[in-house]
């Protein structure tokens, strides 16, 4: 009841009521106002993420993958090569979108403006239509949302409209060496995406010469060694510098340990680091992830797994069939999906499981955990 979100639900709420009164529109109009507030608190989220979307487009940035809407994915298609997914819940929209070519900076920049753009667009022309209860409501909801949107933030898997047109032109050193990178390392990931590990290993191995040092650079290395089956050295690295780095902004630090926990338990599972050593270790820094920011609902798969190693396959089942219905990146999905089909397994539920590798084997049927689980399975 005391979240920041219920408290500011509840002044606005209150803001309109009181503006409605003071209008005379009695009950009917006090109504309608707050169905208008409603619609301005999901329409402009909506609106300054599409004017992201196409100033990523018009700029040079690269869309992979465009989501409309919350909960269990409907239906998704991939024409070219950005995929779009519909999800159950129509009232939000995200994107994945990263820089490709030079220079990144700008290109972001200018893609964040025009997301305020838009947002200012469809704020100013709601309160051109406040003679009306409706957009009286979705004016008084979305101005200030928007000014909350222009505030400059930078959190786990969010970054506000305000942070790319204030704070990111004002990055220097590691930071924006970070940014600088960005377009080789999207590339080693989109390399990893579809198997292409000797062309991935090739970015990396680039990244290490030209910015040795950054977390971009030890998070492709990482990143490699992960899809060659390497769990163990990777979680090596990863502590290597974490442990030699006291400097890490917090948002960074909260995907590094989210990596360490699921890189972590894989190398337990896979037995080439020993349990009692390492459990206790990847087990904290998913907590820390979580207490640094890391939304706890983007590691069902990784608490899965865990359950799974621990010895509560049905509790697996659950956490990894979370995960895969609402994963939108493919080879997290395609682990969560290993993940259950093992976990199946453990509930002696063969059919099940091999359901489950089947939509692996789509997205990464050459992913190591994908092919020891179908030999695991063709055994069985």
């Amino acid at each position: 009841m005391f979240r920041p979100w219920m408290i500011a639900g509840f002044v606005g709420a209150v803001a309109v009521a009181a503006v409605e009164a003071y209008a005379g529109t009695g009950v009917a109009g006090t109504t309608a106002a707050w169905a208008g507030a409603l619609v301005g608190v999901v329409l402009l989220p909506m609106a300054t993420q599409l004017g992201l979307i196409l100033g990523a487009v018009v700029f040079g940035l690269r869309v992979r993958h465009v989501i409309f809407g919350a909960m269990r994915e409907v239906a998704s298609w991939t024409p070219k090569r950005v995929k779009f997914t519909l999800r159950a819940l129509p009232i939000t929209l995200r994107a994945q979108i990263g820089p490709w070519k030079s220079p990144v900076i700008l290109r972001c920049w200018l893609a964040g403006s025009l997301s305020a753009v838009v947002g200012v667009a469809v704020v100013a022309g709601s309160w051109v239509l406040t003679d009306s209860a409706f957009w009286r409501g979705f004016a008084i909801a979305a101005t200030p949302l928007m000014l909350y949107k222009l505030w400059p933030q930078r959190v786990p898997l969010t970054t506000s409209t305000g942070w790319l047109l204030f704070s990111l032109p004002r990055l220097g050193g590691t930071e924006r060496d970070e940014f600088v990178a960005a377009p080789l390392a999207a590339r080693a990931y989109e390399a990893l995406q579809v198997g292409k590990i000797d062309q991935a290993q090739s970015y990396a191995d680039e990244l290490t010469e030209n910015y040795p040092g950054l977390n971009a650079t030890m998070s492709c290395q990482v990143s490699v060694m992960e899809a060659r089956g390497e769990y163990a050295p990777g979680v090596l690295t990863l502590l290597k510098h974490i442990s030699e780095n006291d400097d890490i902004p917090q948002r960074k630090m909260s995907y590094l340990l989210a990596g360490l926990a699921g890189l972590g338990f894989k190398a337990v599972e896979a037995g080439q680091l020993p349990a009692e050593s390492l459990l206790p270790t990847a087990k904290k820094a998913l907590e820390d992830a979580v207490k640094l920011g890391y939304p706890e609902f983007e590691l069902n798969g990784t608490n899965g797994l865990l359950a799974l190693i621990e010895g509560d396959p049905e509790t697996a089942v659950r956490l990894a069939r979370a995960g895969a219905d609402y994963n939108h990146t493919p080879l997290s999905l395609a682990d969560d999906l290993v993940t259950l089909a093992r976990a199946h397994m453990a509930c002696h539920d063969n059919a099940a499981a091999r359901e489950a590798l089947a939509r692996a084997e789509e997205l990464a049927p050459w992913s190591p955990r994908v092919a020891e689980t179908r030999q695991r399975l063709s055994v069985a």
